[in-house]
C-alpha cells in the first residue's frame, strides 16, 4: 500500500498525504503532508508501529516539528539553508581549470545519472528515477553539469531555475574522486553559469553535521540561513 515505486496519493478523514518508497537502497517510506493535523500524524505513527513501517517526511520547516514530536515522531536529520546573493558576486570566480559539461537536464540523462549518483551519496540520500522526476518537475529549467571523463564522469550538479531564481537540487563527487578540487571546481562552474544567466540567487541544502560541505559554501560566499529543515522519522 506504501511502498509504490512512485508518488500515490491517500485521503485519510484527517488528513491528505503522499507516500512512495524511498527509494531501492533503504526500506524507509517517504511521508510528504499536504493538509492534516496532529490526529493524522498519530494515525501514521500508528500505522507505522503495526505494519512495521518506516515513514520519513518530506523536507519541513523546523519551526514546524513540534506537532510532528508531540505526535510521536522523531527528528531524523537537520538541513542548513544556504544562499547565495549573486548580485552581490560583480565578476566570475576563477577560471574552471578541469573540463565541466554543461547542459539542459532531459529525462533521458536519468538513466546513466542513476548510476554515477549511486557512487555518491550514502544509501538513504541515494536519488530513485521518481525522485529524479520530481526533481525535474519542481522547477521551470534544469541543468546539468558533470565534471571529469564524458563516458566516466566523477560528480555532477542540477542546478533548477524557475523566474530567476535558482535551487541547488544535487552536487556531490564519488568517493574516489574526492579532495581532488572537484567539488570547488563544479561549484565554481555553476556559480559563473548563474552569473552569465543573470539569475537572482542561488539556494540549495545541506545536512547540519556536513562540515566538509558547509566549508565548501562559505568558501564560495553562501551564507548560512539562521532558518533551519528537519526530517521526521517515525521510528
Amino acid at each position: 500500500m506504501y511502498s509504490t515505486e512512485h508518488k500515490k496519493v491517500h485521503y485519510f478523514y484527517n488528513g491528505v498525504f503522499y507516500t512512495r518508497k524511498l527509494n531501492g537502497f533503504v526500506d524507509d517510506v517517504l511521508f510528504e503532508k499536504i493538509y492534516g493535523g496532529a490526529s493524522l500524524l498519530k494515525k501514521i505513527k500508528k500505522i507505522a508501529k503495526n505494519k512495521n513501517i518506516n515513514f520519513s517526511s518530506s523536507m519541513i520547516n523546523e519551526n514546524l516539528s513540534r506537532s510532528w514530536l508531540n505526535s510521536g515522531w522523531e527528528k531524523n536529520h537537520t538541513l542548513n539553508i544556504c544562499i547565495l546573493n549573486l548580485k552581490n558576486l560583480a565578476t566570475k570566480t576563477q577560471v574552471i581549470e578541469k573540463r565541466v559539461e554543461i547542459k539542459k537536464f532531459h529525462h533521458d540523462d536519468i538513466e546513466d545519472l542513476l548510476k554515477l549518483d549511486h557512487k555518491i551519496f550514502d544509501p538513504y540520500w541515494r536519488n530513485s528515477l521518481s525522485s529524479f522526476v520530481e526533481t525535474m518537475k519542481s522547477c521551470n529549467n534544469n541543468y546539468l553539469f558533470k565534471i571529469g571523463a564524458n563516458e566516466s564522469p566523477s560528480g555532477y550538479a542540477i542546478l533548477g531555475e524557475t523566474r530567476k531564481f535558482t535551487y541547488l537540487q544535487r552536487i556531490g563527487v564519488k568517493k574516489d574522486s574526492q579532495g581532488l578540487g572537484l567539488g570547488d571546481m563544479l561549484l565554481k562552474a555553476v556559480i559563473n553559469f548563474s552569473i552569465d544567466k543573470k539569475f537572482i540567487n542561488i539556494k540549495l541544502n545541506t545536512q547540519k553535521d556536513n562540515n566538509v560541505a558547509l566549508s565548501l559554501y562559505k568558501k564560495n560566499n553562501f551564507e548560512v540561513s539562521p532558518r533551519k529543515l528537519v526530517i521526521m522519522k517515525t521510528s
